[in-house]
């Protein structure tokens, strides 16, 4: 047995997708969500910006005493995580190879469209997973910059489904049949684009695979927490708390959720 929580970071909102998914695998276990708000989007970045800010919140979380970390960012998986896996004792798990394994998995006619950031799309992380796992796959990748900043602040539907739509203009045409959301925002925001594509094309959010993963993980290294003890989730920003807290009490449909701002030069944990 292990009570020591879960630790999650992205550079906002978009992980709690992932925290989301994980509290339901794993009602038993306690976690520590960061996200960078301060220095969103990380996609627009380069690789170093994003290395040197996802060691920031790596070593939050690690002052938090967490038993892993769960990179809920797809930018900060294709840039970070392979470096900073080698710098600490924790496992990483990242969403990219979990996201890679369900599209191969899920599609029929070996087609695949992943709509990623800037950072992902240049990384061919995805495409590189994928084809590992299938090399017959066919992988079209698209970035779509302009999504992230309306998640985070709170855009509306109208708003959104514009902007998916005009994001999602190159795929026309396209017979892919599987679509995976490459960056942890995009489930926020799924139904605009189940709206735009074509109604037969399966919907990839990487988080349900991340999810069973880190419970296989915790099963193989005997990670679980003691089910008597009462799980705790903390919330951390670097950003407006006051936004990131309307947005997770939505999303997580939590009216308790409390995100508290740190410093993340300064505030260590």
């Amino acid at each position: 047995m292990d009570n020591r929580p879960i630790g999650l970071l992205d550079s906002g909102v978009g992980g709690l997708t992932v925290v989301k998914k994980v509290i339901q695998k794993l009602p038993n276990e306690s976690t520590v969500f960061i996200g960078d708000n301060a220095h969103i989007p990380y996609g627009d970045k380069t690789n170093e910006e994003v290395i040197a800010l996802t060691r920031r919140s790596v070593k939050f979380l690690l002052n938090k005493n967490v038993k892993l970390i769960i990179f809920a960012c797809n930018t900060a998986t294709a840039a970070a995580m392979d470096v900073i896996q080698d710098e600490i004792k924790p496992q990483i798990i990242g969403v990219i190879q979990s996201g890679s394994l369900a599209a191969a998995r899920t599609t029929k006619n070996k087609k695949v469209a992943v709509v990623a950031t800037n950072v992902t799309v240049a990384s061919h992380a995805y495409k590189k997973e994928i084809r590992f796992r299938d090399p017959n796959i066919q992988v079209t990748e698209l970035a779509a910059p302009k999504l992230v900043p309306l998640v985070e602040n709170g855009a509306d539907y109208e708003s959104c489904l514009k902007a998916v739509q005009e994001s999602l203009l190159s795929l026309k045409g396209k017979d892919f049949d599987t679509l995976v959301l490459g960056c942890t925002h995009y489930p926020i925001i799924r139904k605009e684009f189940a709206e735009t594509v074509n109604k037969n094309v399966q919907i990839v959010d990487p988080a349900d695979q991340v999810a069973q993963y880190t419970f296989n993980v915790m099963r193989r290294d005997g990670l679980f927490s003691d089910d008597s003890v009462k799980p705790v989730h903390a919330y951390y920003t670097t950003g407006d708390e006051k936004k990131v807290d309307k947005l997770g009490r939505s999303f997580l449909n939590d009216p308790s959720f409390i995100a508290k701002h740190i410093d993340s030069e300064k505030d260590n944990g």
